[in-house]
């Protein structure tokens, strides 16, 4: 397990690697040992992060749902409750009732509380998929060094195999920031159109 979530900068690559007949087995669990402690770092980091965007992106959106329901009652009451003809409840306060509606949900997509949330999961799922691959794919290399005597087309293959599970480890991570980059200039374009309005 990861022990630093706050950050997915890849850690340092082993230095002490050596594919002589003796250590070329050991040097491959030292790459697989990496490799998966880079995956497991990450799935940690987005687990760990989804909570506070499904929390922030909840609660826009129900304050949101609540503020636009408000807005569609307050009429309604104040027709229900007039004082000499004259709504007891002004209808001006509909109006701030869908502002807040209006900023929270603006504030969602700001700060890209649900969207992020969702991409977390997905990014988190997919790393998981990769990872279980990657392991049983392992074992099958494992098998084939059996004995301690690994040839140089086993251990090349296990040198691909580290190589193909880290691109698609930092592919998933460099996908989902910059899904999160389009969607976050997506937003600032429409707030700068709409402010020119």
């Amino acid at each position: 397990m990861a022990t630093d979530k706050d950050d997915l900068t890849p850690r340092a690559f082993p230095s002490d690697l050596s594919y002589t007949d003796k250590e070329a087995g050991e040097s491959l669990e030292k790459l697989y040992t990496f490799a998966n402690a880079e995956c497991e770092r990450a799935i940690s980091w987005y687990y760990l992060k989804k909570r506070s965007k499904r929390i922030a992106g909840y609660t826009c959106r129900v304050g949101a749902i609540l503020a636009a329901t408000l807005a569609g009652i307050i009429p309604i009451l104040g027709e229900i409750y007039k004082t000499n003809d004259v709504p007891s409840l002004s209808p001006a306060w509909a109006t701030i009732a869908i502002a807040i509606a209006a900023v929270l949900i603006a504030l969602d997509r700001l700060g890209g509380y649900t969207s992020g949330w969702i991409r977390y999961i997905r990014s988190g799922q997919i790393l998981g998929q990769l990872q279980s691959d990657f392991r049983v794919e392992w074992e099958k290399q494992r098998l084939a060094m059996q004995g301690n005597q690994a040839d140089l087309e086993v251990v090349q293959k296990g040198l691909d195999m580290c190589k193909d599970f880290l691109t698609k480890v930092h592919s998933t991570v460099r996908a989902e920031t910059d899904q999160w980059a389009r969607e976050f200039q997506k937003i600032l374009i429409e707030l700068e159109q709409n402010s020119k309005k």
